[in-house]
């Protein structure tokens, strides 16, 4: 192989490294950014709190730790791992599976891309979710009630 062919292979290699550098940091950079604040559809997060403000989680399934309650006070993990608020022993959840936070006095809940994702009221969400009261969350075979 001839010497111009040698270097025009090094500075597409270097060239293909750099964008995979760049395309980590770009990549890395989305994952760690704070979510943007979700609008509720149809009602506003004012009228949906002052019907019944959601302050607490409670456990509906499985029987085992039924009428488990879970206060939320700023922002509570849910998945397998011991670190997490609410620790679920389900093969289907994840590690850090979901989270709920508290944001303009409002209880929103986000799945952190779980492997089998995160449902309410039956329809898997995809953003951050506004709670409001009587919310079934199922992560697995485990559901909680918003209460």
């Amino acid at each position: 192989m001839s010497e111009q062919f040698l270097e025009l292979l090094k500075f597409l290699f270097l060239g293909f490294l750099y964008l995979f550098f760049i395309w980590v940091v770009v990549m890395t950079l989305l994952q760690l950014r704070k979510p943007k604040k979700p609008k509720p559809q149809g009602e506003t997060v004012r009228e949906l709190q002052n019907q019944h403000p959601v302050s607490s989680l409670m456990t509906i399934e499985p029987e085992d730790s039924q009428g488990t309650e879970y206060l939320i006070e700023e922002e509570i993990f849910l998945g397998r791992a011991e670190e997490c608020t609410i620790a679920i022993s389900d093969t289907f959840a994840s590690h850090r599976h979901a989270r709920v936070f508290l944001e303009d006095s409002a209880l929103y809940l986000e799945d952190l891309t779980s492997t089998n994702g995160t449902f309410v009221n039956g329809e898997k969400i995809e953003k951050p979710y506004l709670l409001k009261y009587r919310d079934r969350i199922q992560i697995g075979n485990t559901v909680l009630e918003a209460k």
